[in-house]
């Protein structure tokens, strides 16, 4: 594997190390509006937005959806980084509790330094198109 991809793997493995183990940032928004994608293959999605702060909007379940009125004053926790949203509570009252998506940051992070170590090595192979292999 050349220089480049290694060090592109380690720095995306350092951004996603980052990510899951600084502490989280909690401002407090107002919810601007909420918007509904209906996909009729699957279910739908769910997203309220906010003003007044950095993150703009968060991906929500159906149950946060209705719980957030326009207006509330809330305060959300998002990742340092990629600016994830960990968590929404209006007040004391938890209306989504944390996630465990930052354990399982672990996984590709684990994969993407073992290959910028070299003790994972992608080799293309050249009489065959479908792409890169572990070798």
């Amino acid at each position: 594997m050349d220089v480049i991809t290694r060090l592109a793997a380690l720095l995306i493995a350092l951004l996603l190390a980052i990510d899951a183990f600084s502490a989280e940032r909690t401002e407090t928004l107002r919810v601007d509006r909420h918007t509904r994608l209906a996909r009729w293959h699957q279910g739908d999605d769910y997203r309220v937005h906010f003003a007044g702060g950095r993150v703009d909007s968060c991906e929500v379940g159906w149950t946060v959806f209705n719980a957030l009125l326009d207006g509330d004053i809330v305060s959300v926790d998002t990742s340092r980084v990629f600016k994830s949203c960990d968590g929404i509570r209006r007040g004391d009252e938890v209306i989504s509790g944390g996630r465990a998506h930052r354990w399982l940051l672990l996984v590709p992070m684990a994969v993407l330094l073992a290959a910028a170590f070299g003790w994972i090595r992608f080799e293309r192979r050249y009489d065959d198109e479908q792409g890169w292999w572990f070798s």
